[in-house]
Parts: C-alpha cells; structure tokens; sequence
C-alpha cells in the first residue's frame, strides 16, 4: 500500500513537472538599422570600454567613484534589489510541503479541549495534543512555475534598472562636471570684461571732464560695465548651485568640487565609435529592463489561466493526543492521517475571465514599452552624434567669429594708439568680443558632453 501511493506522488509530480499553462517566452524581436543615423564607425564601440579609458579626467574619476560609493538613490535602488530577490524565494515556496506543529492543553470537568467527555465521572481533566502537520499543493497546472519565472523576471528587470541608474548618474556627473568647468571659463571672460569696461569708462570720464568727449561715450561705456558686473554675480551662483548638485549625487555635504583640465582635452580623450545598433539592444539596462519586465508579464498571463484549474493539495499529521495529560507516562496515545483535498472554480462572476485579460493587456502594454525603449534608443544616439557632428561645424564658425573680433579690437587700439580713432570705437568692438567668447564656451561644453552622453546612452559604464 505504501509503495502505492509513493508512486502514485511520483506519478503525479512528473505529470505536473511537465504541464504548464500560458504562452512560452521568446525574446521580441526588434527591426534596426544597419547603423545608426548620423555615423559611428560600424563593428566596434566606445561602450565596450571601462569608463575610467573614456572619462579620463583624474578629478572626475575620484568623483564619480563617491557617487557610486556613497548616492543615496542608488543605495535605496540596491535594497529595492535584493527585496526582489527575496520574492523568488517567496514564489518558489510551494513547490515544497509546508510543515508545521501544532499543541495545546485545557483543563476542566467533563471536557476535553472544549468538547464533552462521557463517562469521566465528574472528574477534572487536563486534555492535550501535540502534532506536527505537512501539506502540499501539486504544481499540475504550473501556475507556481510560472510565478517563480515571473518574480526572477522581476528581480532581473530591478538589477537592470540598478544599472540603468548608475549610468544615468555618470552621464549627470560628468555633465555637470564639464558644465562647471564652461562656467569657470565664462566667469574668466566676464571679469576680463569688467576691467576693460572699467577702463574705458575711466577714459571716458576724463576725456568728458577735459571737454574731449561727450556723454554718449560715458554712458554706453557705463552700461557695458554695469552688464558685465551683473554677469559675475550670476555665473557665481550657478557655480555654487552645480558644485551642490554634484555634492549631493556624491553623498557629500555641499562644497566645493575639486576639478581641472580643458573641455577641448575632454573632448578628444576619447575616439567616438559608435558599433552596430542591433548589439544596443543586449548591451544598454533600460532595454534589458523593459525585456524581463515583458518575460514577466508573459509568465503572469500563465498564472492567470492555471486559475480555471483545481488545486490538489495533500495533508497529513501525526502526533500525540490524550484525554488527561496524567495518562502520559502510562501509555502511548499517538495518532496520524493523511488526507487530499481537490479545490477549484465554478461560478465567479467573471473574475477569472477578467483577470485572464487583465494579464493579457499587460502584456501588450508592456511590449509597446519595450518597442518604445528601443526606438527611443536609437532616436538619442542618432541624435548626439549628429549634434557632434554639427557641432564641430559650429564651433569652428564661432571660433572664426572671436578672431574676427579679436583683430577689431587689436586695429582698433592701433587705431586710436596712431589718433585715427576715438576709444569708442575700441568699446564698440570689445561689445563684441566677450559676448562671442563667452557663446564659444558654451559651444565646447555641449561638444565635450557629447562624449559622456553618447557612451552612456550606448550602454556603456554599468560594469563595476
């Protein structure tokens, strides 16, 4: 008999090992270019290098180093991951029996834990049982397969969004990085400016007070001066607002952020290659992300329909009962059985059918946001490498333009140096000298954060 029923369990478990409901998970499958829309050099990409090869500078590499250390986000990220791991466990734990114990004790007259006991007498009593119990569900539908597959989908998916996170980081770190370093460049032109404004408005006011000029010069002189006072001040705060911002992504208390270096050093660091687009899709987490997010709803949608299915479910126990606990030590009083129980559906007003569809709808939602990623994808790097590319274009006008300026101011002072000029024309040119400088700064930040942008939208920097 016990032979039996060992096989008839072991019959049932290969039975239910090898039926599962729902559709099997296959990788989707997405259309690409053979390359991307603005170039790269095909077969080979700058996302397969270490960060530290591509962002070269020493005083942003100790910096990103505190962010990944110490950014609070990404520490509350990891804990959100390992209670995802926690939920495998929680979903793999029915493939097992459950045991379980189970005692307790009464004490009265003419009862036995709550019930009547007939010919006692009238004599007081102290009833008790102890027992240890096992049950388990049989996986014959697959419903709780397929829920593991879902939670290990789900865990990958919060690993993936981890990783996403910390290149997200990099490519805000070292943004902000190259925007202060445009910024201390700005606030160099600025105060140039100043003192040049100053000096003419000194000049000004002496040729005014000797009835040589008049007080147009002055005051347009003073105007100028007082723009480019205001500038100092501005540029100063947003020195003090970035340093902030980077210190908090460190997990350091605001202050200063120690930096060196050129933006053109930075923007040539590091060859732009950009691979093949098909490779963006296993390398970059937010794509890898959306995928098990996918494989997860498609296990859910299995889950769902082993719910129209009836449960199995075997329990037993054995243990200890007695009528009085002082008949303990006179005898053994032990007890076992085994029972099966079948549970399932019949009539639920819809609530399976709709919780069937629900599951299905998420799918679909789910794949359109997978397809959404990757187009997404694609459409950011086409677009750095195009604004590289036009960049390059733009900085070499702007830097034609400066020396353009540059010379103007130059044949202006010889001009006013020999008295074929007065130093309002001097003014006149340097008006546009400072505003040009300070545009080509900002021309050479956007060029170099062109090389942090694009590594990191092609996937690059997760790796420890």
């Amino acid at each position: 008999m016990k032979k039996s029923v060992i096989l008839s369990l072991a019959g049932m478990a290969i039975f239910a090992a090898s039926c599962t409901f729902g559709p099997s998970w296959t990788k989707p499958e997405m259309p690409v270019p053979a390359e991307f829309r603005g170039g790269g050099i095909a077969g080979s990409t700058m996302a397969d290098l270490p960060w530290q090869q591509v962002l070269k500078d020493s005083n942003l590499q100790a910096l990103l180093q505190d962010v990944f250390a110490n950014n609070r986000s990404l520490e509350a990220m990891m804990h959100n991951m390992d209670s995802a791991r926690q939920y495998i466990t929680i979903a793999r734990a029915p493939m097992f029996p459950w045991l379980g114990y189970g005692t307790g004790t009464s004490k009265g007259m003419n009862s036995n834990g709550g019930g009547t006991v007939a010919q006692m007498g009238g004599m007081t009593t102290n009833p008790g049982s102890a027992a240890l119990n096992a049950s388990w569900e049989i996986d014959l539908w697959g419903k709780t397969r397929k829920g593991i597959e879902s939670a290990e989908a789900s865990a990958l998916a919060m690993e993936e969004n981890f990783n996403n996170l910390r290149i997200s980081l990099m490519s805000q770190v070292a943004g902000g990085y190259l925007q202060l370093i445009m910024l201390d460049e700005q606030l160099r032109i600025a105060r140039e400016s100043v003192a040049s404004y100053r000096e003419s408005l000194d000049l000004f006011n002496n040729q005014l007070e000797g009835g040589v000029a008049d007080k147009l010069q002055t005051t347009s002189a003073q105007a100028a001066l007082s723009a480019a006072e205001a500038q100092i001040p501005n540029l100063e705060s947003q020195i003090a607002a970035m340093e902030n911002t980077l210190s908090v992504l460190a997990g350091r208390m605001p202050g200063h952020i120690q930096r060196s270096g050129s933006m053109e050093a930075f923007a040539e660091a590091s060859k732009v290659a950009a691979g093949i687009p098909a490779d963006l899709i296993a390398r970059r987490p937010d794509i890898r992300a959306k995928e098990q997010a996918l494989r997860a709803a498609n296990a859910d949608i299995g889950v769902a329909i082993a719910s129209y299915f009836p449960s199995i479910s075997l329990t037993g126990v054995a243990g200890y009962a007695t009528a009085d606990l002082r008949e303990a030590v006179q005898g053994k009083h032990t007890g076992w059985g085994i029972s099966a129980s079948l549970t399932g559906p019949l009539f639920q007003a819809g609530q399976l059918r709709a919780n069937e569809k629900m599951k299905r709808d998420a799918f679909l939602a789910a794949k359109a946001e997978y397809e959404e990623t990757v187009l997404n994808a694609m459409a950011e790097i086409s677009t750095t490498l195009i604004q590289r590319s036009k960049l390059r274009e733009i900085m070499k006008k702007q830097e034609e333009a400066v020396a353009a300026y540059q010379e103007s101011v130059k044949l202006s002072k010889a001009r006013y140096a020999q008295g074929l000029a007065s130093y309002y024309e001097v003014l006149t040119a340097q008006q546009g000298l400072f505003p040009a400088q300070t545009q080509l700064a900002a021309y050479r930040c956007q060029y170099a954060a062109c090389i942090p942008t694009l590594y990191t939208q092609l996937g690059g920097g997760w790796q420890k």
